[in-house]
């Protein structure tokens, strides 16, 4: 058979086995072997003229890791446009990601903010901290691409975007786009980096495969109210919470919800919208040498410069674009010698309103431009310190005037200061619910919790007690609570009196870092009940911690690392990676911000 299309010959196996066919089988087959071959033609067929990569079906993944809302909603937004091009792609928090199963991916996109110090945030903190680690693993066969949003105003500008992007591609991924980083004013840019992204996707994963059920986020409440549509609610009470002599004000805030219909769980921020002084917006204005009528186009079309102002522009921090752009005119060799000191720069900026720069290095801006350069006035989060179990309708926050003194004038925060000075009771005030699922009390009642909040920070834990009381919890609590002073500073005391006599608080370690000659903090007290704490941990414990994201909140988490490492005899790596674990179950949750 020397015209035999196989080489070498059929061999003699299957010539036996044919030979055991009755004719109606032989028939049969060679039948459906012809109309095999025309199939795979036909498929090679249809695939002529499109790229190998085009048809080849690929997992994407999409990883957000979120503050405050911002960025899990682009890579919602990217991920809704994937589906509609039938690309296969599932969307997870980076709270509930793996970080194992990193080297598994095939593509990943990241969607992450920055806080702190230009750390990742909290639900993001395994995937950093395992990719930084010694057991990061080499990702060759990994494509990626990363957005970043941030807030110029702050020197670690999008560090946590820098540092996913930049790890990943030194483990050995390939990056299928350059990373974008965006500031407040975020949506045009991620926007754009949304289209360019899933015109790439389309290129290297294929469209002909079936999208997968995108993973939900957790469902707090049905109001039609949120971010981009906010309730105006009614200010009930602002009451301080702090003695007059400790020079500064705290307040504890009531606000009414009714009719609303939205829903908070204990662990869920406020989102507060708000607006400039009237008295800072004349100021502005009087400097720049204009009436407050002009017009210019503003965020949402043609609009007053003093609406622009009061509404749209925060006139309390000052960002390093707008200095450099305002020393271009201003004439100033002091400003020009000041621009050219980051150490110095970076502190003027961050104790120097809008208006004190323009007082220090005065000259007049044209409306639009002032507008332009300023940094928009996005809403304010606070922790809630209330259970709806408790105080139905109602929402309650602990809140601390933020205060800036320069050129010997006092300039309150925009958010804060309404609430604690400028609004009074029956006011309208404009708020939205911010879920924070990476915040909550165990789902088990009997689990003791350990809540380390000092000073604000201790909001969220009077939710706790509230909601465990409600729900008659068994689990034991144990409260850590700094300030200053015992007498003026102790924030919520009747409360956690009550608490304790009421059996509901079973330890409390309490700091004061101005009632003695050694100033006493949180980590402090961690490091002395570290046997008590240690035993609490392995009898199943969580752990909370609210507050500075900057100092405190490392300086706690030094203090818990080295509990374990003394108590659980590990070294530091082992330590680091126990803490982690805890993390991953959601025994270690913080708000840090």
């Amino acid at each position: 058979m020397s015209d035999s299309p196989f080489d070498p010959p059929i061999p003699s196996e299957l010539t036996v086995k044919l030979s055991t066919l009755t004719q109606e089988q032989q028939a049969f087959l060679a039948g459906y072997l012809w109309a095999e071959s025309q199939r795979r033609v036909n498929a090679d067929t249809s695939l002529k003229g499109v790229s190998p990569n085009a048809a080849r079906k690929r997992q994407i993944t999409v990883i957000s890791a979120s503050a405050s809302g911002n960025a899990a909603g682009v890579a919602k937004k990217l991920v809704g446009k994937l589906e509609a091009e039938s690309l296969e792609v599932n969307l997870i928090s980076a709270g509930s990601y793996k970080a194992r199963q990193l080297p598994k991916e095939d593509i990943v996109i990241v969607a992450t903010s920055t806080q702190g110090d230009g750390e990742p945030p909290e639900e993001g903190v395994p995937l950093h901290s395992y990719l930084f680690s010694k057991k990061a693993p080499k990702l060759d066969a990994l494509s990626f691409a990363v957005v970043a949003l941030g807030d110029s105003s702050y020197p670690q500008f999008c560090q946590c975007g820098i540092d996913f992007d930049t790890k990943l591609g030194e483990l050995g991924g390939k990056r299928l786009l350059d990373r974008v980083d965006a500031d407040v004013d975020y949506q045009a840019v991620t926007d754009a980096w949304i289209e360019k992204t899933v015109a790439k996707l389309k290129e290297v994963a294929g469209g002909n495969s079936i999208a997968l059920a995108v993973q939900a986020e957790e469902a707090v409440n049905t109001s039609a109210f949120n971010k981009e549509n906010p309730f105006t609610a009614t200010l009930l009470d602002s009451l301080p919470l702090v003695t007059d002599d400790t020079s500064r004000i705290v307040n504890h805030v009531e606000i009414d919800l009714d009719g609303s219909g939205l829903r908070y769980q204990v662990g869920d921020s406020l989102g507060v919208l708000t607006s400039n002084a009237a008295e800072v917006v004349d100021e502005v204005l009087e400097l720049n040498g204009l009436s407050g009528d002009e017009n210019i186009e503003g965020r949402q079309g043609s609009i007053s410069i003093r609406q622009a102002l009061t509404f749209q522009t925060d006139l309390n921090q000052l960002t390093p674009k707008f200095i450099s752009d305002y020393a271009s005119t201003a004439n100033s060799t002091d400003l020009s010698t000041l621009l050219g000191n980051k150490e110095k720069l970076t502190n003027y900026q961050a104790w120097t309103p809008v208006v004190g720069l323009m007082r220090d290095y005065p000259q007049e801006l044209d409306a639009q431009r002032l507008f332009n350069g300023l940094k928009p006035l996005t809403p304010r989060l606070y922790s809630i310190a209330s259970s709806q179990e408790e105080v139905g309708d109602e929402v309650h926050l602990c809140v601390a005037r933020v205060d800036i003194e320069h050129d010997k004038k006092k300039h309150s925060g925009s958010a804060s200061g309404l609430l604690c000075s400028r609004l009074e009771e029956g006011d309208e005030i404009e708020v939205f619910v911010e879920p924070n699922p990476r915040f909550r009390l165990p789902q088990n009642n009997d689990t003791p919790i350990i809540m380390i909040g000092p000073g604000t920070g201790i909001a969220p834990f009077r939710a706790f007690m509230q909601q465990r009381r409600a729900e008659n919890a068994q689990g034991k609590n144990w409260l850590f609570f700094g300030n200053r002073y015992f007498r003026g500073d102790f924030l919520y005391q009747a409360d956690w009196i009550e608490y304790r006599d009421q059996g509901l608080l079973h330890e409390f370690s309490l700091a004061w870092s101005r009632d003695g000659e050694e100033k006493i903090y949180v980590q402090d007290k961690i490091r002395e009940n570290a046997l008590q704490f240690w035993e609490w941990l392995q009898k199943g414990a969580h752990i909370y911690v609210c507050g500075d994201a900057s100092r405190m909140a490392k300086d706690v988490e030094k203090a818990i690392l080295d509990v374990i490492k003394k108590q659980g005899k590990k070294d530091e790596d082992d330590a680091v990676e126990y803490l982690n674990e805890l993390r991953e179950a959601n025994r270690y949750q913080r708000d840090v911000y």
